[in-house]
């Protein structure tokens, strides 16, 4: 097990096809629990395996209702969660047209509904009783970047794009991703034993306003994931290394913590910082009044909140992201930018 300590360790590990095949388990009758979105697989020793399958694996309720049974009920038969799967994509994020369909049906509580309940798992990944490890690959957008950044750990294959691409169709991350750049940011100020985390909150404003993207794993690692996380010279999703990951989870005894109640706030004092480089960026055109609307909505949540500064819950920043979701989705023009990313695959500058 020392070697296999040791190669979880390293930025960048050497893999063979991973050996775990998911339909020869499932012929075996490992399925523990499953409904039309995604299924929990018992892969031996303890852990088990939650895979989304989707139209491009994307996430919706049916999702975020086994991430609560797996991390509910599968508690009490599992020591410790891996997310993977075999699609194309890890996940390709938000289900879209359901978003579109029902802004213009105007209906605002099921979308707030489906918002809590992806924040209620996302939180439930981060601070419930089992370690988590996402092993993504290909594709891990929108959701399914926030899926990976409220894991435990994550094992990313080479191949991973991984990104929070919400404002490329005028909305926010409302997972909880917004929330945990801000909270990375406060990490790596306290890390460098800086004072004022504002440089370390503008990076992880740009990430989210310019809708950043890794080119791989090892630029996700980078810009997105932690030291303790690995990258794994793998296409498909490493999930062999990722039962690996979670049973030294399990043997070290790993606890997730409580929900946080003490996130410094910089408040309106940052938040004015934000407008004006916001204001400047706009009257130079090098972004549209669309653009400005959005980025404002990034900098309000990363500050907490056009208040005074503080300290605040990571609840308080879930409240901030389901408003200015609701808020911008309501906007024609948000609707415009979904509606020609569906039908175009490419985004609409408004």
């Amino acid at each position: 097990m020392a070697a296999e300590n040791k190669m979880l360790d390293a930025t960048l590990v050497e893999s063979n096809p991973d050996p775990i095949n998911l339909d020869e388990l499932k012929r075996a009758g490992k399925i523990f629990k499953e409904n039309a979105g995604a299924s929990i697989l018992d892969i031996g020793d303890g852990i088990s395996l939650l895979e989304f399958h989707t139209k491009a694996n994307s996430l919706n309720d049916e999702i975020c209702e086994m991430i609560m049974v797996a991390c509910g009920e599968g508690a009490r038969h599992f020591d410790a969660l891996v997310i993977g799967n075999r699609g194309k994509h890890f996940c390709a994020g938000a289900n879209l047209p359901f978003v579109l369909v029902s802004a213009r049906a105007e209906k605002w509580a099921d979308v707030e509904k489906t918002l809590r309940a992806f924040q209620t798992a996302a939180m439930t990944l981060k601070h419930g009783p089992l370690p988590v490890v996402a092993a993504p690959f290909s594709g891990a957008l929108g959701g399914g970047c926030e899926v990976c950044l409220h894991s435990t750990r994550v094992v990313a294959s080479e191949s991973t794009h991984l990104g929070l691409v919400e404002t490329g169709v005028g909305l926010i991350p409302a997972g909880g991703g917004t929330k945990e750049l801000g909270l990375h940011a406060h990490y790596r100020a306290a890390e460098q034993g800086l004072a004022n985390p504002l440089p370390a909150l503008q990076k992880s404003f740009e990430l989210i306003a310019y809708a950043k993207v890794s080119r791989n794993g090892t630029e996700a690692k980078q810009i997105f994931l932690t030291d303790a996380d690995s990258v794994v010279v793998v296409q498909e999703s490493p999930i062999a290394i990722a039962k690996q990951a979670a049973l030294e989870l399990v043997r070290s005894g790993h606890r997730n913590g409580p929900p946080q109640t003490d996130v410094p706030v910089l408040g309106t004092k940052g938040l004015r910082v934000f407008q004006s480089r916001i204001q400047q960026m706009r009257e130079a055109k090098t972004i549209s009044e669309h653009d400005a609307v959005i980025q404002l909505q990034v900098a309000t949540i990363l500050c907490g909140g056009n208040q005074p500064a503080g300290i605040q819950s990571e609840q308080h920043f879930l409240d901030l992201e389901r408003e200015a979701f609701l808020s911008l989705l309501g906007t024609k023009k948000t609707q415009e930018r979904i509606e020609f990313l569906l039908k175009n695959g490419r985004p609409l500058r408004n």
